[in-house]
């Protein structure tokens, strides 16, 4: 079976939310990552599950649940906003520019996704199809 064609600005919109969902997702893992590329397992099989829940939830917010997306917009707009207020008292250099930064993107990410017309254009035509269904 075939998909069913999207309209241009809901294809847009598609195309927005995967990226600003992944960019979310990319830099949970981000971190643990980072230790596992240093040889710190410690805790992986908790830092697995971790992954499988945030992978959950934004697949939810993806097929257009509002509770989650109430819960990635708190927790990434004020995780992101925290880093960025945070980051400049561990003083200048690159790990605290590395956090003000990855404090931006989760910000923006979640203004988009509360914001940006395209991406809500879409997660409410997810909605709807998710209540149809």
């Amino acid at each position: 079976m075939s998909r069913p064609t999207l309209a241009p600005e809901l294809a847009t919109g598609r195309a927005q939310t995967q990226l600003a969902l992944g960019v979310i997702f990319v830099l949970s893992a981000a971190p643990t990552l980072a230790n596992w590329v240093r040889g710190d397992f410690m805790n992986a099989p908790i830092k697995l599950a971790g992954f499988a829940v945030t992978a959950f939830v934004l697949w939810q917010v993806y097929r257009g649940s509002q509770i989650a997306l109430f819960l990635t917009l708190a927790l990434s707009g004020l995780g992101g906003f925290a880093l960025m207020l945070l980051s400049p008292l561990g003083g200048i250099s690159v790990q605290t520019v590395l956090l003000l930064l990855a404090g931006l993107a989760f910000a923006v990410c979640a203004i988009a996704l509360y914001a940006h017309a395209p991406i809500k254009a879409f997660l409410a035509s997810q909605r709807r199809s998710s209540r149809s269904a």
